[in-house]
């Protein structure tokens, strides 16, 4: 904790100024030469399992509308860099007047991915774990099933990742794994890196 609030305050400090990253050593933060930054050589090998969503990318999106029972189109632009001098990730969506951010950390001591995630203009936050599985990079957050009692996870898989873009899906998912109900998805496309 110590550690993250240190970093922020150094971003709050020093904010996106390239000339004044590369004064304070953070080599690896977005700068001109790379505005998407670069990962640090110093940080964990897994940074790289995140890779694919560095730059910007379009989404076609839709979101399950719970009155109706059907599904809302929308595009969303999400668009990620390298941070925290190259040992993270900090990306951003944004669909209409809705914008959402996520820190994302490989902690090697616990061998998992976590994510934390802010939303506006409705402010949200929670955070997400998780790591790998059969090639789709997959994060859990313990959550009530919508309008019950029911333990489960909120499941978010990234899959189809390639060069090109990622499909993304948001579901419900029972604690047994035996239910599962989508709430959003998102096919995202490559757009600069």
């Amino acid at each position: 904790m110590k550690h993250t609030l240190l970093c922020m305050t150094i971003l709050a400090l020093f904010g996106c100024n390239s000339s004044a990253w590369r004064a304070s050593g953070l080599l690896y933060e977005p700068n001109d030469e790379y505005p998407f930054g670069r990962p640090n050589p110093a940080a964990p090998t897994e940074l790289a399992q995140f890779g694919f969503i560095i730059g910007a990318n379009d989404c076609d999106e839709q979101r399950l509308n719970n009155a109706t029972g059907d599904w809302d189109n929308s595009n969303r632009s999400w668009d990620a860099y390298y941070y925290m001098n190259g040992f993270a990730i900090t990306d951003m969506g944004r669909s209409g007047s809705a914008t959402n951010g996520n820190i994302r950390l490989f902690d090697s001591a616990e061998q998992l991915w976590k994510v934390t995630f802010f939303s506006m203009p409705a402010y949200s936050t929670g955070t997400w774990v998780g790591g790998m599985e059969e090639g789709n990079m997959v994060l859990r957050q313990a959550q009530k099933a919508p309008g019950t009692d029911f333990d489960g996870f909120s499941r978010l898989t990234f899959s189809n990742i390639s060069t090109n873009g990622f499909d993304w899906d948001g579901e419900w998912e029972s604690i047994d794994g035996s239910t599962v109900v989508p709430f959003w998805r998102m096919q995202c496309q490559k757009v600069t890196v």
